[in-house]
């Protein structure tokens, strides 16, 4: 896979100190792609517990991209096995990413986030261990119907990143990487960053989260319901062709899968 690379050229002194590397920069900043501090699903595991008990008991989450479902039931194996588990768990899926990312790896690596979610929602269910993790749904949340049909899939929230950055002014020039972005979002570049008229662009930011959620909060009270987590995959039909429509539960039959099924080994079909 690949790390991340902070340029020279973005290190300004603020970053640096944050981050324990030497102002003024040497060179860029590497984030390799496999973590040093642990290794293997225990080993993440037991981490999480250190990052807790080294917090004073905040929130501790994970974030991840599904390749090979069964990779994740490995990982709530160890969850099982060492009683630790994270307060949450993010899910990004392969339309997630950003404008840095090779475009090999942001077309064609990685689950959509909508399967990814039914997956890990359903394995939790089966592990019984849903109930001790929040699920998080990122990858293309841009509407209010795109967050009720994440929470009607498994989701306890979501999270938007591409639809701030559009309301921000990004015009997804793929130059994120270069602190060469016209729009100065992801720049240091001071004649760049110019374009970035914070007042303004704040307010249009604001704007377009609060009407987002309330179209959100409008589609969910026009299913009859008075909550977001009554939300469920029943409730969302597809339209798979011309003659027929389907609930999400059919398209995703895992959803149905009952707590502690895995353990039992009572799913009733594989995951």
């Amino acid at each position: 896979g690949h790390g991340g690379i902070l340029p020279k050229a973005k290190i300004s002194e603020a970053i640096a100190e944050a981050r324990g590397l030497p102002y003024p920069p040497v060179s860029d900043c590497n984030s390799p792609s496999k973590h040093s501090a642990f290794d293997g699903p225990e080993g993440l595991c037991e981490f999480i517990g250190t990052l807790r008990e080294l917090s004073g008991g905040k929130p501790i989450g994970i974030k991840m991209c599904v390749g090979q479902p069964a990779q994740f039931a490995e990982l709530c194996q160890a969850m099982i096995k060492t009683n630790i588990t994270p307060d949450f768990i993010t899910l990004d899926g392969a339309e997630g990413g950003t404008g840095a990312a090779p475009p090999e790896f942001s077309n064609s690596v990685g689950m959509p986030m909508r399967h990814g979610l039914a997956i890990i929602h359903s394995i939790l269910i089966g592990c019984n261990l849903r109930d001790r993790i929040k699920i998080i749904a990122a990858g293309k949340v841009l509407t209010g119907f795109s967050i009720v049909e994440a929470l009607a899939i498994g989701a306890d929230l979501t999270n938007s990143a591409r639809g701030m950055m559009f309301a921000l002014g990004c015009i997804q020039a793929l130059k994120c990487n270069t602190n060469k972005c016209p729009t100065g979002i992801t720049t240091l570049d001071k004649d760049l960053m110019g374009g970035l008229v914070i007042p303004t662009k704040a307010e249009r930011v604001h704007t377009f989260h609060r009407k987002t959620v309330e179209v959100a909060c409008e589609i969910i009270g026009s299913m009859g319901l008075d909550c977001p987590s009554k939300v469920n995959a029943r409730h969302i039909f597809k339209t798979v062709s011309p003659h027929e429509a389907r609930p999400l539960l059919t398209m995703y039959p895992y959803l149905g899968v009952k707590p502690g099924a895995l353990l039992s080994g009572d799913a009733g079909f594989p995951l």
